[in-house]
């Protein structure tokens, strides 16, 4: 299994082999770099896909520091994966709470992102957790029933009795007791406010039909709010997890999507600058 170290720790992820494009894919706070699998497994010949484990998930580095898992501490992680691969520019495919450090590197970096995939994003208006969730959080990693109930609920598509399906619960039960909650703070204190109309490159929102963390409507918001987003896909058959309930689907999206010709998004990339 391929680990990567870096000045912020040692870091595992799954690789599809190949050459250009190369894509890379974030997974959410219920995931991993093995919700993957069924797309990067899919990816046409000579494409190159990366799907790292986030610091403390999986088989990465496991880190009981909180701060680790704000969105400014994720994206430094992302920075130092991509510098110590010697990247070339890439496709960035993220889901969930994963999605604002996608947005970050682009807003960062965005002559290292060619197209930008937003899978169940977090809405550009933000997001604030209720008081009243936090102690759920906290409680949740070491509550089997309350994972398995969650994870049902972010994928009611995929089987209980899929082998997904279970090793992901046993892989969650391996967190930091305060991860999620850490996270749930993280995306509290993001606000991308104007600064998501500086994302003028090609964007695809996804959201699953009965995706139930991501309203239709706060989609339609974001979507207006990106002007590189051309278009929301809506997967049916699909919660909030499209890429392990209808990889297929999601990975003919992607080649489409990432094969156009998005010459005309040039005069776009002028104008904003």
């Amino acid at each position: 299994m391929p680990y990567i170290q870096t000045e912020r720790g040692r870091f595992h992820y799954l690789e599809r082999p190949g050459q250009q494009p190369t894509l890379i894919f974030l997974h959410g706070n219920l995931g991993s770099a093995r919700w993957w699998q069924p797309m990067l497994s899919r990816l046409p010949q000579g494409w190159r896909g990366l799907a790292p484990d986030a610091l403390g998930y999986g088989l990465s580095e496991r880190s009981d520091e909180l701060t680790r898992q704000s969105v400014p501490a994720r994206l430094r992680d992302l920075i130092a994966i991509i510098q110590a691969l010697n990247l070339p520019p890439v496709h960035l495919v993220a889901h969930s709470t994963a999605t604002p450090v996608a947005i970050e590197y682009t807003l960062m970096a965005p002559e290292q992102v060619s197209t930008l995939t937003l899978m169940g994003p977090v809405p550009a208006t933000g997001v604030k957790t209720p008081a009243e969730a936090y102690p759920l959080l906290e409680r949740l990693s070491s509550d089997p029933e309350m994972l398995a109930e969650a994870l049902h609920a972010s994928a009611p598509h995929l089987p209980q009795d899929d082998a997904l399906f279970t090793s992901s619960l046993e892989a969650l039960a391996g967190l930091a007791p305060l991860t999620l909650s850490a996270i749930a703070r993280g995306l509290d204190a993001w606000q991308p406010g104007e600064r998501l109309r500086q994302l003028t490159l090609p964007v695809m929102l996804v959201r699953g039909q009965d995706d139930i963390m991501l309203e239709e409507k706060e989609a339609h918001l974001t979507l207006l709010a990106i002007p590189g987003a051309g278009n929301l896909e809506i997967i049916h058959g699909a919660g909030h997890c499209p890429m392990i309930e209808t990889p297929e689907t999601m990975v003919q999206l992607l080649i489409n999507f990432i094969a156009e010709d998005w010459d005309d998004y040039a005069s776009i990339r002028q104008s904003a600058l």
